[in-house]
């Protein structure tokens, strides 16, 4: 291992030193006490070159004695993990720390949480990937999982528990693009128009997800003030959260406000809810702002998303609909961009904070707008073919990267 720097390394001042590794890669060591009479190190990669190397281990020493640097082991994987997810509870959502706290608790822990951080490698979660899908876990479940080890082993770094993060190292599966479902426009007029007479408040949150694309959280946290009559617009703030029963208001998936615009015939729909509420209300008066989705005679009592899943369900499965609320979401976003609405227009609806995130989950619908271009074109320049597609050549289709570069 080498000498350390000074003359002892019993007299208790902080010593370090340097090993080489490899060209230009170094590890740094320093000398940082003694526990139950077994002596406490330090350790540190580096690179760069020999003098650089001897500048970054003087810094290093500089920190342990001004205690700037852990002096104690690490510890293991789960015993981060218990610390991180209680320093990012206040910075995360309700929903997002009960993921956090799934993931650790029934994946995490039980594979990896006894392995020593100083231990863990790009390797050994690679391995632990493999075992994620193994288990019939989606690309996209095993990639979330990565991401919170990431983050988790990023804190660690910065709290000097570990010199790097070996999440750097490993390689999470990349994602499966699969096509989205969604029902047609026939089932969705269908189920409102089955469900308008007896569940009217479940008809008004189908109609609603299906123009605004809204996430059902973000339906049930809908209250009256967030309809601007004048403007024409739905201000999308919130969303609910269940979690052990308890309902909680919170930001939306991407902690941004978004207005949706409304058309006459949604409008309409909106205050003859509003009209049935009031009615409904009138033996004990509505709240000062009620939840545009609520059964309580009150209006104080909003819907639950668990609630309006299954409400939906039984519907659909009485028509002999196969669909899931959810997918009234990917009907908004593909009958916009059959209907020829850009891109980031739709992104906006929806709520994306990237639009790249519409691009990949959507691009079937923008294949579909890409074919009908193709036709158009063709015709244009070759010339119509007997038996070939009838175009509207006044208004031909036109993709939103031809409408930007032109």
């Amino acid at each position: 291992m080498g000498n350390f720097l000074g003359n002892s390394a019993a007299d208790d001042a902080t010593r370090g030193n340097i090993e080489q590794r490899g060209d230009d890669r170094w590890r740094l060591r320093v000398f940082a006490g003694r526990e139950n009479g077994r002596m406490k190190l330090v350790t540190r990669s580096f690179q760069g070159t020999k003098r650089q190397a001897g500048t970054a281990l003087a810094k290093l020493v500089t920190e342990v004695e001004q205690g700037q640097v852990a002096k104690h082991h690490p510890g293991t994987l789960a015993d981060l993990l218990d610390r991180w997810l209680e320093t990012v509870a206040p910075e995360r959502s309700p929903y997002t720390m009960k993921e956090y706290r799934r993931m650790a608790t029934t994946s995490i822990k039980p594979a990896i949480g006894t392995v020593p951080l100083a231990k863990l490698t790009g390797a050994r979660l690679d391995t632990f990937y493999r075992s994620l899908t193994d288990r019939g876990l989606s690309s996209a479940s095993v990639r979330r999982h990565h991401f919170l080890l990431h983050a988790a082993l990023g804190r660690a770094v910065k709290w000097g528990m570990v010199p790097l993060n070996p999440a750097d190292g490993s390689t999470p599966p990349g994602l499966s693009h699969s096509t989205v479902s969604a029902p047609d426009v026939a089932d969705v007029q269908r189920l409102i128009r089955e469900t308008e007479t007896i569940q009217p408040i479940l008809a008004a949150a189908i109609a609603l997800a299906a123009v605004t694309g809204a996430r059902r959280g973000e339906l049930c946290a809908l209250r009256w003030s967030d309809v601007n009559w004048a403007r024409r617009l739905l201000m999308i703030a919130r969303s609910l959260t269940v979690i052990d029963g308890v309902a909680t208001e919170g930001p939306t998936k991407t902690h941004q406000r978004r207005g949706v615009a409304l058309d006459d015939a949604m409008l309409a729909l909106l205050r003859k809810r509003r009209a049935d509420q009031e009615a409904y209300a009138r033996q004990v008066g509505l709240v000062a702002d009620p939840f545009v989705l609520s059964s309580s005679a009150s209006g104080g009592q909003p819907y639950q998303p668990d609630t309006l899943t299954d409400y939906y369900k039984r519907a659909a499965k009485k028509l002999g609909i196969t669909t899931h609320f959810h997918e009234l979401r990917h009907f908004a976003a593909t009958t916009a961009i059959a209907g020829g609405a850009d891109v980031r227009t739709v992104a906006g609806r929806l709520g994306h904070a990237d639009a790249s995130v519409t691009l990949r989950v959507y691009a079937h619908a923008l294949e579909a707008r890409d074919r009908e271009l193709a036709s158009f074109l063709g015709s244009v320049v070759l010339g119509a073919v007997d038996g070939g597609p009838k175009l509207d050549e006044a208004d031909p289709p036109a993709p939103p990267e031809l409408e930007s570069a032109g």
